[in-house]
């Protein structure tokens, strides 16, 4: 069959392509014998309306409410007929009401499981089938606490829909060839779920708890699907199972511990005389069941050819139902009030750390965390931040972060401090040598020019001057390996003399400054006149006054100050222009100079945290 019909597409899909063979009979059904009434209910706006079965058994009394979902294509009666739920109602006391999907809602008739507009409380088919409840326990006498929702395909996909948003009405879902909570949230995705699975159903378990709001309680749940279902694969049985395990260890006792899990499971298997065989798994105690048909496809296990999609060779999936809902107890019975606090976690502990450091606030239900980091009190301090469903802060040094919480029933937790001591990071130092390629000089050619007249790129970088003359020195840096998000704390330059200097540059108390560009000095960083003049990001970042030695290898060597820090390049190349001012050589007729090395000889040595 074509799957589009469980969305909205003109082809046919409701469920099976099984072949039907002869019904197997069942002890617990005979031909029904109550009374059928139809009505309408109207929920957000949202009107549908339904057919009740009441059987004859027990009139008067509180009676527990089956409400059973159609697939695709289906109608009340022919989901009636097919299930045989009316007869067993008969035989149990329960009553049934089948709420009607028109096809003015949906072409193919399917409920629209995949459709955020019907996917929450209080909006869309689930406030309407929530309705029909309530027009149905206006009419007849409802055990309030014993009211179960089931369905086929769309139908078992909108029932866990319906467990998930009114838990305070349900206490009890059953899902026959469904899909886990919230599996897609449009039709493209919904073929894509149908066909490998919705999301991971640890993460739609804790979504479907979120769902449940102040009315989150245990829901159980029993799942039946078949091995050979090519229209809603088997892998949606198992996420069903899954998410279910996950949204009940959560409401158990508010917290993601495993109290329920997949792993506490036990198995047992059988095989329907002249049918088919099965395997269930009972996962954590019994909240969870799980029947697996081999070889069904996608139908009603067991139930009557007299209506579409079913498998009378599987075990009787009515039957089974009401002996799981019969057994437990879980959610429904009204709307019982949520009195228990939340609770705030933080991560991580409380403790020494290196600083800075973000803590983050966790809630085991929906609600809003107050915080401060300053040690003010949450609940009335100006300082505090308000982090809605939980969220982190961040501090800066050592420090007491203080929370309570409000979960949005309005119970507050009492505020708890969390201390934490932050030390410094220790620093990481890097050595850069310089780029050789594009390290020299810029000279020019008369004492009282202010611009480069020529570069010289090889045998060394000099400083000093050409018969009064200034030269001055270019060193390229690539610094675009420091962290983006660094913090310089040093820096120190670190030059030699590759030849013994010629006359003396640093004549009458010459000082040989450095100036630094945040990039590239002229319009490239490749050597150039231009160098000579451009503008620098910052002046005067280091000085170096004359050594006491003059031979080749003389080291010298200058911290940056803050200026340089600041200016040392991220993304890509410093670039330093070394040049001396004040003294006496630039005035004397002749040429003092020193000659520098480059590449290996020249280094940047960055500290940075």
């Amino acid at each position: 069959m074509n799957r589009a019909a469980l969305l909205s597409l003109p082809l046919l899909l409701a469920a099976c392509a099984q072949a039907p063979s002869s019904p197997l009979s069942s002890p617990l059904h005979a031909q029904a014998t109550g009374s059928t009434t139809t009505g309408s209910a109207t929920g957000a706006g949202v009107t549908r309306n339904y057919t009740l079965y009441t059987p004859a058994a027990g009139a008067g009394a509180a009676r527990p409410l089956m409400v059973m979902l159609h697939g695709c294509t289906q109608s009340p009666a022919d989901f009636a007929a097919g299930t045989r739920m009316n007869d067993l109602a008969d035989t149990q006391g329960f009553l049934v009401v089948y709420p009607e999907q028109p096809a003015t809602a949906n072409q193919n008739k399917c409920w629209n499981w995949f459709d955020p507009a019907h996917q929450a409380r209080g909006q869309g088919e689930p406030a309407a089938i929530k309705a029909v409840v309530d027009a149905v326990k206006g009419k007849v006498n409802v055990d309030a606490a014993r009211v179960y929702v089931a369905g086929l395909s769309a139908g078992a996909a909108m029932s866990v829909i319906m467990g998930a948003t009114y838990p305070d009405v349900f206490s009890g879902i059953g899902v026959a060839s469904g899909l886990e909570f919230k599996a897609a949230t449009s039709s493209s995705a919904a073929f894509t779920a149908m066909n490998s699975g919705g999301p991971n159903p640890d993460a739609q378990g804790t979504a479907a708890y979120a769902a449940m709001g102040t009315f989150k309680r245990t829901v159980p749940t029993i799942v039946f699907h078949g091995s050979s279902d090519y229209t809603v694969y088997p892998v949606n049985g198992d996420q069903v199972a899954a998410q279910w395990v996950q949204t009940n260890d959560l409401a158990d006792d508010g917290q993601d511990n495993g109290s329920r899990s997949t792993a506490q499971v036990t198995t047992r298997s059988g095989t329907v005389s002249g049918g088919r065989a099965y395997s269930v798994k009972t996962f954590a105690g019994g909240v969870v069941e799980q029947w697996s048909v081999t070889g069904m496809g996608h139908a009603w296990s067991g139930g009557s050819t007299a209506g579409s999609y079913t498998d009378p060779k599987g075990p009787d999936a009515s039957a089974e139902l009401w002996r799981f809902f019969s057994a437990g107890s879980g959610g429904g019975g009204g709307t019982t009030p949520d009195t228990t606090a939340p609770v705030v976690s933080v991560s991580p502990a409380p403790g020494t750390y290196v600083g800075p450091l973000t803590v983050t606030l966790a809630l085991n239900e929906p609600g809003t965390v107050y915080a401060t980091t300053d040690g003010s009190d949450p609940v009335s301090s100006a300082s505090r931040v308000t982090l809605a469903g939980g969220g982190s802060v961040t501090l800066a040094g050592s420090g007491t972060v203080r929370a309570y919480a409000v979960d949005t029933a309005g119970n507050a937790s009492a505020p708890q401090s969390y201390a934490y001591t932050l030390t410094a990071a220790p620093d990481t130092a890097v050595a850069f040598s310089s780029v050789g390629t594009q390290d020299g000089y810029v000279a020019a050619n008369t004492p009282s020019a202010t611009t480069g007249g020529y570069v010289v790129a090889s045998g060394g970088v000099s400083v000093g001057d050409n018969a009064d003359a200034p030269w001055k020195g270019v060193l390229s840096f690539d610094t675009s390996s420091l962290p983006d998000g660094a913090t310089v704390t040093g820096a120190t330059l670190t030059v030699r003399y590759s030849l013994a200097p010629n006359g003396n540059p640093w004549a009458g108390g010459a000082t040989l400054w450095v100036d630094m560009r945040s990039g590239c000095l002229g319009a490239s960083c490749a050597l150039g006149t231009d160098d000579f003049a451009a503008a620098v990001t910052a002046a005067g970042v280091a000085s170096f006054a004359a050594p006491a030695g003059t031979a080749a290898g003389t080291t010298l060597s200058a911290p940056l100050n803050a200026s340089g820090l600041a200016a040392i390049n991220r993304a890509g190349s410093t670039q330093l222009r070394l040049a001396f001012t004040g003294g006496t050589a630039r005035s004397n007729g002749l040429s003092d100079y020193l000659t520098l090395g480059e590449g290996t000889q020249v280094t940047l040595n960055v500290t940075y945290r």
